[in-house]
């Protein structure tokens, strides 16, 4: 396996950037956007899961993504940064970086006080809502706190509830600051789960089953 070292971090402003959380330390995403030795990327978040084979999003033009959440927040119409396809170009990623001001121009528009990759990535892309050619299906990315939603409400399933003339779930993305790995964060999810008195069996499933791969992995990791 391959492992590259990313160039020094994209510039963000230093206040910012400290009252960004968990999102402050995401802006060495934008370097992927340079990376020109490869022709093309398909990018993952370390907190997704995937369910089936993505190969087929190497045949996506450049900025391919998914306005993960949509169904649930129409409102909501620009790409989420956690899976994207990617053209890398030369001068791209500072080209992306150079905009970090704007983003947080229009964060603060919204009433934000955080600003996170995304965001500037958003700010480079502003035409990208109206580019559907670029829209993923939101099986590509679907947040595992909507899970329960997207597979009773939505028309989606997952492989072990197949029904036919639905729409697979082929990635579940584990957003937000607590991670699975994190210390603590299956018992806080289990509690969670127990106070919402809701029925979120799919997501307390998939939370369980990115642990327990999660665990898997490590172990072989300290194995070797």
């Amino acid at each position: 396996m391959d492992v590259l070292r990313l160039p020094m971090p994209i510039e963000i402003p230093a206040t910012f950037k400290e009252e960004s959380g968990h999102w402050g330390n995401t802006f060495d995403k934008i370097h992927l956007f340079g990376l020109t030795k490869f022709s093309k990327l398909v990018y993952l978040d370390s907190d997704m899961i995937v369910l089936k084979n993505i190969d087929v999003l190497f045949e996506k033009p450049h900025l391919s993504a998914v306005a993960a959440g949509q169904l649930e927040h129409p409102d909501w119409t620009r790409l989420n940064s956690g899976l994207m396809v990617i053209e890398p170009e030369e001068n791209l990623a500072q080209k992306i970086g150079n905009l970090s001001s704007r983003a947080v121009i229009e964060v603060q528009a919204l009433g934000g006080n955080k600003i996170g990759d995304q965001d500037v990535i958003n700010a480079y892309y502003a035409d990208w809502p109206d580019r559907k050619d670029l829209h993923l299906d939101e099986g590509y990315n679907i947040f595992f706190t909507d899970l329960d939603v997207y597979i009773g409400q939505h028309g989606y399933r997952t492989s072990d509830n197949f029904k036919a003339g639905l729409k697979d779930i082929n990635v579940i993305h584990f957003v937000g600051a607590q991670k699975p790995w994190m210390k603590w964060a299956n018992l806080k999810h289990l509690v969670k789960i127990y106070k919402s008195k809701k029925p979120y069996q799919l997501e307390r499933k998939y939370f369980l089953i990115y642990l327990e791969n999660f665990k898997r992995l490590t172990t072989f990791k300290n194995s070797k």
